[in-house]
């Protein structure tokens, strides 16, 4: 009874491995070109001419709160994303897609709310919480070159961030966004 055991204990370690293997291939193959999971510096680069013509974005904002005890983050990331949708709708020539399938472009959105080191100076938040610190990244991808599995990688063509800024995350993401929105028309007007 023992060996059986042994051999039913080794089957079991094997098939763990085999189903983690299965999920990390699975999970490295999901890469779609509006996703950005790779390192920055390891991400095709493009320009935001390429931006010229395409009017379908999608959008997808992401809010974070690390803070400890912090509350239900349901509220400020359906605010995020109120005001980054009520961005990208002030602009008449764009048009918001649901699926990213159907997107020519998009638009991350990742806010995060940490506790501070005190080292960047107060958030001047209406929270009144000094030390809270907003990061805020915003990335606009396009579909990159196909890869061997038939996707697309995903191509940068516009980034900004700030580890502070100084703000409340939604002021601050749809600041981030106007700037993007803003170079943007200020390219398509040259055309």
């Amino acid at each position: 009874m023992h060996i059986h055991g042994g051999r039913l204990f080794r089957r079991l370690i094997v098939l763990l491995l085999c189903s983690a293997f299965t999920q990390l291939v699975s999970a490295q193959g999901s890469q779609n070109w509006w996703t950005l999971n790779v390192e920055r510096d390891l991400a095709e680069k493009g320009k935001l001419k390429e931006l010229l013509t395409k009017k379908k974005v999608y959008v997808n904002v992401t809010f974070s709160d690390t803070r400890p005890n912090s509350p239900t983050n349901s509220p400020e990331q359906n605010n995020i994303t109120r005001t980054v949708n009520e961005a990208i709708a002030s602009q008449k020539y764009l048009q918001r897609v649901t699926y990213p399938e159907e997107a020519e472009f998009a638009v991350i959105v990742r806010a995060t709310t940490a506790q501070g080191t005190g080292d960047r100076g107060p958030n001047f938040s209406l929270l009144l919480d000094a030390e809270a610190e907003v990061a805020i990244e915003v990335l606009v991808l396009v579909p990159g070159d196909k890869q061997s599995d038939g996707t697309r990688a995903p191509r940068l063509v516009w980034e900004a961030s700030s580890p502070n800024a100084q703000l409340e995350a939604a002021p601050a993401a749809r600041f981030t966004v106007d700037g993007f929105l803003w170079e943007l028309r200020k390219l398509r007007d040259k055309k």
